[in-house]
Formats: structure tokens, sequence, C-alpha cells
């Protein structure tokens, strides 16, 4: 395990680097408040901050997900007015992914057939 130097080193990297960010305007105030308050304290002292997107007690409801689709004003609700736009995008988005997905095997199986040959 590196020594408390080290860490502290490099948390003050880090956090140099976010400040930098932040002023930077790459990252938002609370972005930079987030990560900050994430960060262990100087010797490597564990922060108790665990940020709610993140928290592992919070599990994806498939409930919630149904319910969603189910709300007309949602756009997979089939009565909302951008439901075809919906749907037209999210079936372009699988047809990228499967022609992405099927052009990588391809190139994949070409460079190991040429591998074979030599």
């Amino acid at each position: 395990m590196p020594d408390v130097a080290q860490i502290n080193r490099s948390l003050n990297t880090l956090r140099t680097e976010l400040e930098f960010l932040r002023d930077s305007n790459v990252l938002s105030p609370a972005q930079f408040q987030s990560i900050s308050a994430q960060l262990p304290q100087q010797g490597g002292v564990p922060s108790q901050y665990v940020d709610p997107r993140y928290n592992p007690q919070t599990q994806f409801n498939p409930m919630q997900f149904a319910q969603q689709a189910q709300d007309p004003s949602h756009p997979a609700h089939p009565d909302n007015p951008k439901h075809h736009e919906w749907a037209k995008n999210l079936a372009m988005k699988f047809g990228n992914a499967a022609m992405f997905g099927a052009g990588a095997t391809f190139g994949g199986d070409m460079v190991n057939d040429a591998l074979k040959h030599f």
C-alpha cells in the first residue's frame, strides 16, 4: 500500500485538476462539489459521502419504468403525439447497434482468418 505522502500528493493533484476544470467551466459548481465530496480526506481517510445517483441501496425499479410508459405524457405511450418519432428514433438506435455489432464481428473474423494464414 502506498504511504500517506503518496496518497496526499495524488489527492492534491486531483483537487488541483478539478479546480482547473471548474474554473474553465468544464465542470459545473454542483458537479465539482459532488466529486470533491467523494474524495478521501488528507491521509487517505475515506469519505463517508455517497452520491445518491450511485447509491447501491437504490435499485432499478421495473414497475416505475413500466408506469412511465403508461403515462400519456411520455413519448413511449402509443397515444402520445410524439410516439411515432420516439419509436422511429429507438428503432434507428437498435439498427445502428446491430450494424455496429455485425461489422465488428465481420471485421474480427476477417482479421482472425488473415492471421491464421501467416
